[in-house]
């Protein structure tokens, strides 16, 4: 049997309200050559009825099962893999692309959902135009009481370029925000995605995930190409980093590890750059280095507990450094 063209990744971790119908809106899809590969974090969430990641994936295959064999599409296999512990994003997507078996993958946060037609309209894409990147349109919003999406302006998540981008011009154009370097929502060919993961080392973080695994997919692919299809429905507000206490030390050093993302980079241009980045693309990157530990402060104030501050202020010292920390507060003052 031949590897299936498509292996569509899902991580889930406290996300399991929204999996079912995540998973609805993929094996809906009318492509007719994917996978599906569904990865749980340790996640401890239930939905609503109080099942479990592996058992809203199970009762998925079912109804998968019957819906395609009803619209006479091929079948859809939809795997579930678990960490043995929480390990934090960066290592989420690392083990979807080693689990997978497509040519290209396709990131889908469990709580957004694929729009009609979408790995149609990505897969063409990459054929028709011998891109190894295809980035769709998002639509972002809200679903109401009733189960119906209202759209919103669109968020920083949406950026795109209608285009193509060549080589060294995809890591410049996306660190001059010309579109956003998030994985999902894009088709990424597993051979980009397997050299971006050599250069990234064991990272246990939970923030700045995207940056730092686009940065090595961009310095590793041929081509980018945005389309105006719209394939991706994202869901505002209920990730794991929104508006949620931080009750443990545990999930306050998933955060604060983004400080890593910033060091690996780093680290990788001192030794690589060589004229790749521009002196603008440099300091570019030093904003976005104060912004995270801007943002870090603001998390630590308003969503770790009174009975954790003091020790959450004391690792994010360890992790940025206490003066910089010191100077970036007298900054937000």
């Amino acid at each position: 049997m031949n590897p299936p063209l498509i292996t569509v990744c899902i991580p889930v971790f406290q996300t399991e309200p929204y999996l079912a119908a995540c998973l609805r809106s993929v094996y809906m899809q009318d492509f007719d050559s994917f996978e599906v590969v569904v990865l749980s974090d340790r996640s401890p969430g239930k939905d609503e009825k109080g099942r479990s990641a592996k058992k809203i994936v199970k009762l998925a295959q079912k109804e998968c099962d019957g819906w395609r064999k009803s619209h006479n599409l091929p079948p859809v296999k939809i795997r579930f893999c678990e960490h043995r512990e929480n390990r934090g994003c960066v290592e989420v997507r690392r083990t979807l692309v080693y689990e997978s078996k497509g040519k290209y993958l396709a990131m889908i946060d469990s709580d957004d959902e694929y729009m009609e037609g979408a790995l149609s309209c990505l897969y063409e894409a990459a054929i028709s135009k011998n891109a190894d990147i295809v980035h769709g349109t998002f639509v972002s919003g809200e679903y109401d009481s009733e189960g119906i999406f209202h759209a919103t302006a669109e968020t920083k998540c949406g950026r795109i370029f209608y285009g193509t981008k060549d080589g060294l011009d995809i890591a410049r154009s996306w660190f001059s925000g010309l579109f956003n370097g998030n994985v999902c929502g894009k088709l990424i060919e597993k051979s980009v995605y397997e050299k971006a993961f050599e250069q990234i080392p064991y990272t246990e973080c939970n923030m700045a995930d995207d940056l730092l695994i686009f940065f090595f997919v961009g310095m590793n692919a041929r081509r980018y190409v945005g389309i105006e299809n719209k394939i991706y429905r994202y869901r505002i507000n209920s990730g794991m980093s929104s508006h949620r206490k931080i009750d443990t030390l545990k999930k306050w050093k998933m955060i604060c590890t983004s400080s890593s993302v910033f060091s690996i980079i780093s680290q990788w241009l001192k030794e690589n750059n060589d004229g790749l980045l521009s002196p603008s693309d440099i300091e570019h990157l030093g904003k976005v280095t104060l912004s995270y530990l801007a943002n870090n402060i603001r998390q630590l104030r308003a969503s770790v507990i009174p009975e954790l501050q003091e020790e959450a202020k004391l690792m994010l010292y360890d992790f940025w450094g206490e003066s910089f920390v010191k100077k970036v507060e007298n900054a937000l003052e």
